[in-house]
């Protein structure tokens, strides 16, 4: 899988990880450390096999520290600026229909370049957007 995965890094900092739609694996792989917040999982399973029926332990807490954010672009093209802590651009990058962004840390901004659909899961419960995200033209 990592033949299919860019990673996009500043000074051995991981900002953002990017899945490309041919990123399409056989049974379970989970795409992200085990320490990750928001863990990335890519499944593929051909007809008639079954997966165990099972229950996630609601016993089991965890202590969320940052954001991180998954975006899936259903439909359409976008270009992502992804932007270290400082509002420096790290890079900019074409994403495409089936093509997904996780990211990990530091900010992005997105430019629609032909009409879009996109799924976007992050953690929860939502603070509001005044304790959530700083915007690059708020005044500081």
């Amino acid at each position: 899988m990592d033949e299919c995965k860019e990673v996009i890094e500043k000074n051995g900092q991981i900002f953002a990880l990017i899945f490309r739609k041919n990123s399409r694996p056989d049974g379970v792989n989970f795409l992200t450390p085990d320490d990750y917040t928001l863990q990335l999982g890519m499944i593929g399973h051909p007809k008639g096999r079954h997966i165990r029926d099972h229950i996630h332990n609601p016993g089991i807490h965890y202590k969320v520290d940052t954001t991180q954010e998954f975006l899936y672009i259903e439909k359409g093209k976008i270009k992502a600026t992804i932007y270290d802590f400082g509002w420096n651009v790290i890079k900019e990058v074409i994403l495409n229909e089936g093509d997904i962004l996780l990211q990990v840390s530091g900010g992005h901004g997105f430019d629609v370049l032909e009409p879009c659909y996109l799924i976007e899961v992050k953690q929860g419960p939502f603070p509001g957007d005044k304790l959530m995200k700083f915007y690059k033209d708020d005044p500081q």
